[in-house]
Parts: structure tokens; C-alpha cells; sequence
């Protein structure tokens, strides 16, 4: 049996669709018809090679790594699933091989994925792992209260969309960064005032909050432009960081906390984002679709295009 993938066969190439046998499926391993993926920017940065001194290449690499779909065949050991189950998941670790834009991905039944509530479609389902997780992890190491005010820089992508939305739905003022045209996008979500990251975030920060804020969700910066973010924390604020950027070392003599957030495995916490996501707690901001052979000019479009939201694809081809 064959199915459709975009790969990369080295660094000097370009994403584009293959055919290939899907290999015989390992005894714990589970084999998924995929109904949607997601683009992240974590996929243009692997075709690119952007990737490679951090992540071992293991070539062909096919792209991509949050899916949804229907579990078609299961090995003799897999007890957590069964053929006909709806599920998603994505892949993590620092092998770079098996990726979700793809007709079928074989899975095994300890990795990240989990059963798909039926409240919510493949396409949402798939694009809630990664940013999804970094999005829930982010606004959990800031304990956002009622009443206080929390900044989210990167609001408009898909990790930053979460966020907003889950910071308001806990009562906290929220103050998106963005560009001039992301502001009723923003505003829709939750988001308090959005205000121009070019015009420089520390200064517009200052001014929406002169007594200072409370918490800070940083998609974006690295150390120095976060250290300079921080400063507008009040004492005891919190701040996470999604490159690393928050050092106990720094943060402590200025009197704020900081976590450095991942998008690790947890099943767990992605039973519970999909939940949340099903109940309406937050939506699923789904800007545009694409079929699978698409899926070249869709890295481009997130590499190239300002983020808002999330892109998918549908392996079916509907838009």
C-alpha cells in the first residue's frame, strides 16, 4: 500500500509531494489516515534546513508534525487504541523523519497523540498539539487573576491566539502585540488593547500600563529583547518565554519569576486542550485551508506572509 508525502531528500531541497509504501507497521505501532494537518513555523524552518545544527536530519524528512485522523490498523501489542478510533497528535524529539503532511503516518501508541473529541472536526483537532501546548503552558507559568493585566507578544499566531483568548477567559486585561490591521483580530479574541510592535513594545507597553503589568508571554524575543520586556513586570510578575530567554540569574535580583516553555509530550495536558477547545472554552482561529499537494505554497505563505492564526490542510482537498 502506497500513500502521498511532502518530503525534503537533503538541505539544497525543496518541499514537494512523493509516493511511497507505507513500511510494515512495527507490534505497538498504529496506522492513521490523516484528515487534516497543521503549518507551523516549525516546518518552513525544517524544509529550510534552518533546523539542522539543532535537530538530527534523518533524510528523506516529511514535513510537518500536529495531525488528526482515523486509526486504520493497529500491531498485535497496541491496547490504547483500535482501528476506527479518531485521534491527533504530533510528533516531537530531535529526530527529524516521520512527519504529519502526509496521506497515512504510522505512530506508535506510546507517543503523543490521543482520542479526538467528537464535538471537534479533524481540521480544528490538528491544529491544536504543538501551539496548543506552548499556548496552555505559557499562561499557566504566568497564573494569570482576574483584574491583572498581562502582555502577549506574538499575539497573532497560533500559540499567541490561544493565549489571548485563555488569559481573557481567566479575567485578565490583555495587551496583544501585533501590526495596525491584526487589532480587530485581536480584539475579537479577547484582547483588551493591541498596540504597534514596531513602534517599539516597551514604550507602548508603558504607556497602556504605566503602574506596570503583571504577567508577560513572550513567543518571540530572545534574551536581550526580553530582558528589556521584563522590566515593565511589577515586582512578583511572571514572565514565560518560548526561546529560552528567561534566566533565574537575571530575573531574580529584578524580582519577577520566569519560565522557559516547551512544546514536550503530554498526553494529558493534550486530553485537556482538546477538551477545552470542544467545550468552547477557546476556538480553534482556522484562517485558511490547503490540500496536501498545496502544501509547498503553504510554507511559503506562513514563511513569508505576517502570522495570523493557523493554516491547514485538508487531505481530502475541501476547502
Amino acid at each position: 500500500m502506497n500513500t502521498r508525502l511532502v518530503v525534503i531528500e537533503s538541505f539544497d531541497d525543496t518541499p514537494h509531494l512523493v509516493e511511497r509504501a507505507i513500511p510494515e507497521l512495527g507490534a505497538d505501532q498504529v496506522l492513521i489516515r490523516v484528515e487534516a494537518a497543521s503549518l507551523n513555523a516549525f516546518d518552513w524552518k525544517v524544509a529550510d534546513g534552518f533546523l539542522k545544527h539543532a535537530f538530527e536530519y534523518e533524510f528523506p524528512v516529511t514535513i510537518g508534525r500536529d495531525y488528526a485522523g482515523v486509526v486504520v490498523n493497529a500491531g498485535p501489542a497496541v491496547t490504547r487504541m483500535s482501528p476506527g478510533d479518531a485521534v491527533f497528535g504530533f510528533f516531537t524529539g530531535q529526530k527529524l523523519a516521520r512527519g504529519s503532511y502526509a496521506e497515512h503516518v504510522w505512530v506508535g501508541e506510546d507517543e503523543c497523540l490521543v482520542a479526538k473529541p467528537e464535538a471537534l472536526s479533524f481540521v480544528d483537532a490538528a491544529c491544536l498539539p504543538l501551539c496548543g501546548m506552548v499556548a496552555f503552558r505559557c499562561v499557566e507559568a504566568v497564573e494569570p487573576k482576574e483584574g491583572e493585566t498581562h502582555v502577549v507578544i506574538g499575539a497573532p499566531g497560533g500559540a499567541g491566539s490561544y493565549a489571548v483568548q485563555l488569559l481573557a477567559a481567566r479575567g485578565a486585561r490583555v495587551l496583544a502585540s501585533g501590526s495596525p490591521g491584526d487589532e480587530a483580530y485581536l480584539r475579537d479574541l479577547g484582547a483588551a488593547e493591541v498596540f504597534d510592535y514596531r513602534q517599539g513594545i516597551v514604550d507602548a507597553v508603558r504607556a497602556l500600563a504605566p503602574d506596570g503589568v503583571h504577567g508577560l508571554l513572550d513567543l518571540v524575543s530572545y534574551k536581550p529583547e526580553f530582558m528589556e520586556h521584563v522590566r515593565f513586570l511589577v515586582p512578583g510578575g511572571r514572565a514565560a518565554s518560548l526561546h529560552r530567554a528567561a534566566d533565574p540569574e537575571l530575573l531574580d535580583p529584578l524580582g519577577v519569576a520566569g519560565t522557559n516553555v516547551g512544546s514536550f509530550p503530554d498526553r494529558e495536558l493534550l486530553l485537556r486542550i482538546g477538551a477545552a477547545a470542544a467545550s468552547g472554552e477557546f476556538r480553534v482561529p482556522v484562517q485558511e485551508t490547503f490540500a496536501l499537494d498545496e502544501a509547498p505554497a503553504a510554507l511559503e505563505k506562513l514563511k513569508n506572509e505576517h502570522a495570523r492564526g493557523k493554516l491547514a490542510l485538508r487531505m481530502d482537498g475541501s476547502k
